[in-house]
């Protein structure tokens, strides 16, 4: 009876892992204490760039997906906070440059996540750098990390493209956080 119950209680367990959800944690951590709330009026406009530092493990539309899911978001969700949303910095006095550095890049298995819990993890994980576009100033810096681990038929089903995505749709939200001062309405991302 006691080899009966250890059976059932792993195949149940077993099937609990083929249908969870996997999700990508992460949370945009921008240092704030310098920043004076008054110093971040002054932006109307943001312009946002991504470098790649992580070089060839890192594919070239990843950047991109960042910066277009990134432009997205305020648009489509914050289309109040700036005048414009840029993709290159002008110099403007009133612009705010966001250089967004991808820091770690880890694209992941599909098939190993539905296998396993926290195998085949996905990861991206980047520095944001928050810089006066006028006077080329660091106004202040964050950081941004997301990981995929979960397992189950959910979790395989999403891939390092839905990461990319939701990178972009996080660090909209710091900017907007930055500039009103407020964090962005929960299910913004």
């Amino acid at each position: 009876m006691n080899t009966k119950l250890k059976g059932g209680a792993l195949a149940t367990a077993l099937a609990a892992s083929l249908v969870l959800a996997g999700c990508a944690a992460g949370k945009v951590k921008v240092n704030t204490a310098d920043v004076p709330r008054s110093a971040m009026e002054k932006y109307r406009t943001v312009a946002i760039a991504v470098v790649n530092d992580v070089g060839p493990v890192c594919p070239d539309d990843v950047g991109p997906g960042i910066q277009s899911a990134a432009v997205r978001q305020l648009k489509v969700k914050h289309p109040s906070v700036f005048a414009d949303i840029r993709t290159a910095p002008t110099g403007a006095d009133d612009e705010l440059f966001v250089e967004v550095h991808i820091t770690k890049y880890k694209k992941g298995s599909r098939l190993a996540r539905a296998i396993m819990i926290g195998m085949g993890s996905s990861k991206i994980a980047t520095t944001l750098v928050f810089i006066d576009s006028a006077s080329k100033r660091t106004v202040t810096t964050g950081q941004l990390g997301l990981t995929w681990a979960m397992g189950g038929i959910i979790g395989a089903s999403k891939g390092i493209e839905d990461l990319v995505e939701s990178a972009g749709a996080k660090i909209a939200n710091a900017i907007v956080e930055q500039r009103t001062g407020k964090a962005a309405p929960k299910g913004a991302a």
